[in-house]
């Protein structure tokens, strides 16, 4: 019998990003391939065609793109750090442990109660493999990281359902206890995040966008001692698989700058 999913504000915005995958891997020549997501999917009872309309194709571009952009440079980081320690904030039904897993990293996926229940009747932890089920806010989740080994957080689809000063507070919390940490994230435009109800796939969701960021430089302005690193902008990729209308778009500086994946990590107090 298939699982029966009813799941309220954001937590139910994880089948966008979960059937978007199914479907790229789908594609013959996908930009992605996640075996992992196809065996979840068939185990799921949920109408993504409900109202006659499935997950807009770009939403299946967009989170395909980001999820190259993350496997990409969560993998460089392993590949400098093939014993360090990876924690996915927000995770949702993020597979990214089973494309990306090195045979040994420590590998902790993080999201509230709710969510971490329904992903405990698709995955099973292991001692590399670690669910945490507290809110990113919540920050006792913390102490239970190992505090003598490498450490990426990685955010996708999480810090733009924040408010700045929310995401300051979550920002310090990690320099405070992991201050050679670094992180990874998700970021937008704040045209976009003003925009939440234009999303084809977020019109019908409760959750909406609070934050964005012209670029992740900005950050060092938070006082935090952060250091920017790089991003990586997702028009940049695939161009050829946009419609015409983006690929125009994308030829504007500030447009093709919109969604970007920023890369961080904390300067060494003098």
């Amino acid at each position: 019998m298939k699982e029966k999913i009813k799941l309220t504000g954001i937590p139910k915005t994880l089948l966008v990003p979960l059937r978007a995958r199914y479907l790229e891997t789908k594609k013959q020549n996908g930009i992605i391939s996640d075996p992992k997501t196809l065996e979840i999917l068939d185990q799921i009872e949920y109408d993504f065609t409900a109202k006659g309309k499935d997950v807009s194709a770009s939403s299946q571009l967009g989170v395909s793109i980001r999820t190259e952009i993350f496997d990409e440079q969560v993998s460089k980081f392993l590949e400098k750090h093939p014993h360090g320690v990876v924690v996915n904030l927000g995770c949702g039904l993020d597979t990214r442990f089973h494309r990306i897993d090195n045979r040994s990293v420590l590998w902790y996926d993080l999201d509230v109660p709710e969510t971490i229940d329904l992903r405990r009747k698709f995955f099973k932890e292991t001692d590399r493999f670690r669910f945490i089920a507290k809110s990113v806010t919540d920050f006792s989740w913390l102490g239970v990281l190992p505090k003598d080994k490498p450490i990426l957080f990685v955010a996708e689809g999480l810090f733009m359902y924040f408010a700045e000063n929310e995401l300051k507070r979550i920002f310090g919390k990690i320099k405070e206890m992991y201050p050679e940490s670094e992180i990874l994230f998700e970021a937008m435009s704040p045209h976009i995040a003003r925009n939440t109800k234009k999303h084809p796939d977020m019109k019908e969701q409760s959750a909406t966008f609070k934050w964005g960021i012209k670029t992740g430089a900005e950050l060092e302005n938070w006082n935090l001692g952060i250091h920017f690193i790089e991003e990586w902008y997702c028009f940049d990729r695939h161009r050829e698989k946009y419609p015409l209308i983006f690929k125009l778009l994308s030829l504007i500086p500030a447009f093709r700058k919109s969604m970007k994946i920023v890369h961080i990590n904390f300067r060494k107090s003098a």
